[in-house]
């Protein structure tokens, strides 16, 4: 969704005309229409049924704890039906969208600093400003449900408090001021489009400040769900009449030529037709565009050393032309069995599956290609997955460069003369991506950075004048990547 009314946005209307569409990619993917504005459940709802404002909660408070958003979402919701599915999952994409500007608001209202409250009692206080400043639940319904909720909740002691506020926070929301934009730019942004302050301010070391702005903007629009069409199995052609009646709009994405766009689907990825058949993969089109970018054909030796789950490996061995060739390096049992499953569904045969630490790992290569899809701050993903924007912190990046380099030393060391290394990330700060490039580059005098000549328009359109790969929201509608794709140069005999 796009950022919620301001009072120095004289154009837009106070709320919008219902709650936030799902995030795309979760189990909300089909929730639509309006919901009431006390929500589709509440004290009385009929025994089975999940009440959506509880859930909404238990996956804010549990994010606190650690577990990932797509676990917290799963445990809350996997039986609810689908209004309440909906309705849940618009509240919580909603506060981790806007979480910075709710806490401006409510800040308005407190006398005391918001991080001293009791977590839930944080939580139901962002769930009822939410409410209140950004959907159509009236006034007195939006404050009613907060209390109730936390009345159901460790929140209860702090209910007093939270009727207060909310209801001083309904009277006067319309006229908190956002930070000046003349006296602090970075911190207009941040709260006007709820990015971490750091983050904004990383980004305009980098760019302009009209190209952040509609960067952070375009993260405050859901995201459809992205499918790469398995062409071991399909073309995107008949995947897209496949899925014709199972969203409002399915199209081709440009960047990629494996990649659909669906909008308005009617049902969660792994419940479309042809995802048991493994006719697709959900990969945003950055993620996809990184296997094009490697320069791959028949017959080549491959390693990718941070195969993960393996969305990346069953594109590999699709443009590798279905045969042998591919290492797929991970070393959590939990995710080897997430790779082993996903190359099964999607018919993939004779990768070698290694369970293993890429920086430990003997016995492997030469290699033809080496993909470093590393371990990163995923501040690229902060449309798609808002959560990550509260998870990171500014002494990430730095630790995480650290590691991005030994990997890719490593996998320079599996070159090949005239091989080619793929380092690339869903981020987008200096100490990852550039930095970690350079570094390898001043160190391994016998790489270079190069670009396969016949690269799709689409692709090489997003190498800029540094020679660096870098997709954004804005412009591309996918993540915002970064790659490098460095060449092992022959030694001259």
């Amino acid at each position: 969704m796009g950022a919620p009314r301001r009072a120095a946005d004289r154009g837009l209307r106070r709320r919008r005309p219902g709650p936030w569409p799902g995030a795309g990619r979760g189990p909300a993917a089909g929730g639509r229409g309006r919901i009431s504005a006390r929500g589709p459940a509440g004290a009385g709802r009929p025994a089975g049924r999940v009440n959506p404002r509880r859930a909404a909660y238990e996956v804010l408070t549990g994010l606190e704890r650690g577990p990932h958003l797509e676990t917290l979402l799963g445990r809350a919701l996997a039986s609810a039906p689908a209004r309440e599915r909906a309705f849940a999952t618009s509240l919580i994409f909603g506060v981790l969208r806007n979480r910075l500007y709710l806490d401006h608001l409510l800040a308005a209202c407190l006398d005391r600093p918001l991080h001293k409250l009791d977590p839930p009692v944080v939580a139901v206080l962002r769930l009822g400003a939410a409410e209140l400043a950004c959907m159509s639940t009236p006034d007195f319904a939006a404050v009613s449900a907060a209390v109730e909720l936390a009345q159901a909740t460790p929140a209860r002691r702090g209910q007093t408090l939270i009727n207060a506020v909310l209801r001083k926070l309904a009277r006067g929301w319309r006229d908190v001021p956002l930070p000046a934009v003349e006296a602090d730019p970075a911190a207009h942004l941040a709260v006007r489009f709820s990015h971490p302050l750091w983050l904004v301010q990383e980004l305009l070391a980098q760019w302009p400040a009209e190209f952040v702005q509609a960067w952070l903007a375009a993260n405050q629009a859901p995201s459809p769900l992205t499918l790469r069409a398995n062409t071991l199995k399909t073309t995107r052609d008949d995947l897209a009449a496949r899925l014709a009646g199972s969203a409002e709009s399915v199209a081709p994405h440009h960047l990629t030529p494996e990649g659909l766009v669906l909008r308005g689907a009617t049902a969660p990825a792994a419940e479309l037709p042809g995802f048991k058949e493994g006719l697709f993969q959900v990969q945003d089109a950055a993620a996809q565009a990184v296997s094009h970018l490697l320069g791959l054909r028949p017959g080549l030796a491959v390693a990718d050393l941070c195969a993960g789950a393996g969305g990346k490996a069953g594109h590999l061995v699709a443009l590798l032309g279905g045969g042998p060739g591919l290492v797929a390096v991970e070393p959590s049992p939990g995710r080897v069995r997430a790779l082993r499953d996903n190359l099964n569904r999607l018919g993939v045969e004779g990768a070698r599956i290694r369970q293993a630490d890429a920086l430990t790992l003997t016995g492997l290569g030469p290699f033809d290609r080496v993909l470093v899809d590393a371990p990163c701050s995923a501040l690229g993903v902060a449309g798609r997955r808002p959560d990550v924007r509260w998870r990171r912190a500014p002494q990430d990046p730095p630790r995480l460069a650290a590691l991005q380099l030994a990997l890719c030393t490593r996998a320079a060391d599996l070159l090949a003369p005239g091989g080619a290394l793929l380092y690339c990330t869903c981020t987008v700060t200096r100490a990852e991506n550039a930095g970690v490039a350079a570094a390898l580059l001043a160190a391994r005098p016998e790489l270079r950075l190069e670009w396969p000549q016949d690269l799709a328009a689409p692709l090489g359109a997003c190498i800029g004048p540094d020679g660096f790969f870098r997709s954004f929201p804005h412009q591309q509608q996918s993540d915002a990547f970064f790659a490098a794709r460095l060449v092992r140069k022959f030694r001259k005999t």
